[in-house]
């Protein structure tokens, strides 16, 4: 949903409408695979994962029925795209497989990208840029420099909200060695990282609406979402619980669809 909400924002910055075409379907019931796998697969060492087969196990039917029609649905969207969105699906589908499903060739021990600290944060920041903004938008009539710009937004964005997951994860992280961000510089500078990098969204919007055209409102909007997620982010210590992360730093990305949708109402500025 998040994933959807996300790419809907930027429709509507663009075209200031929505369109429910195949791209984004295909999003949908893609990610929903995706996570699917990486919650329920895994080792049973990670504690993150352990809770979410814990939950597999109580509702196997729901599950497995959740996982059959994500995977029915992905396919059938995936060959609705034109060839080149096809190519940069396969391409990301690789990518991903390294990050959760297989080990890294020619690594002792075996590692995936996931075990590797600071990679996994920024990996999940490339695969949602990619996934958001040049899977919709790759045969769109968009600018170019807007295509950079939404980028640029979308990668920092999702960096800036899933650095405070590394605190969440600190002691499942220090008791595998995993050398995390955060158990390098600590909880208070993890989240200072996260609050920078979402002033400097702030800054990146401001940018956009003297320079290139975005709408005042959509720029307000969309920057309410950033100061919210830094007060958030403010809020979170190392015994914060579970549910914070998943409701409240992941609903940014649906407080910022909400906003964004409800000042296209406003009068033109």
């Amino acid at each position: 949903i998040c994933a959807v909400d996300i790419t809907l924002t930027d429709q509507i910055s663009i075209d200031k409408d929505i369109h429910l075409d195949y791209n984004i379907w295909f999003i949908f019931f893609s990610t929903m695979l995706t996570y699917t796998f990486l919650k329920l697969s895994g080792s049973n060492n990670n504690q993150m994962l352990t809770t979410h087969k814990r939950w597999a196990a109580e509702n196997s039917i729901l599950s497995k029925n959740l996982v059959l029609i994500s995977l029915i649905g992905a396919i059938f969207f995936f060959f609705q795209l034109e060839l080149n969105v096809k190519i940069t699906v396969a391409l990301l589908g690789a990518f991903t497989a390294f990050y959760g499903f297989v080990d890294i060739p020619l690594l002792k021990p075996k590692r995936k990208l996931r075990n590797f600290g600071m990679l996994k944060t920024v990996f999940v920041a490339v695969v949602w840029s990619v996934t958001t903004v040049v899977v919709p938008f790759l045969n769109s009539s968009v600018e170019p420099q807007m295509m950079g710009f939404l980028l640029l937004r979308r990668f920092l964005f999702i960096l800036a909200l899933t650095i405070p997951f590394e605190i969440k994860d600190m002691a499942d992280d220090r008791a595998h060695s995993i050398n995390t961000l955060s158990l390098r510089i600590g909880v208070s500078n993890t989240k200072l990282l996260a609050q920078i990098i979402l002033l400097l969204l702030i800054l990146i919007l401001v940018i956009q609406y003297f320079f290139f055209g975005i709408s005042l409102y959509n720029m307000l909007a969309v920057n309410a979402s950033f100061l919210v997620s830094i007060l958030c982010v403010n809020h979170i210590k190392e015994e914060t619980a579970d549910s914070w992360y998943y409701f409240v730093l992941d609903g940014m990305m649906i407080l910022q669809f909400i906003l964004v949708y409800a000042v296209q109402f406003f009068p033109a500025n």
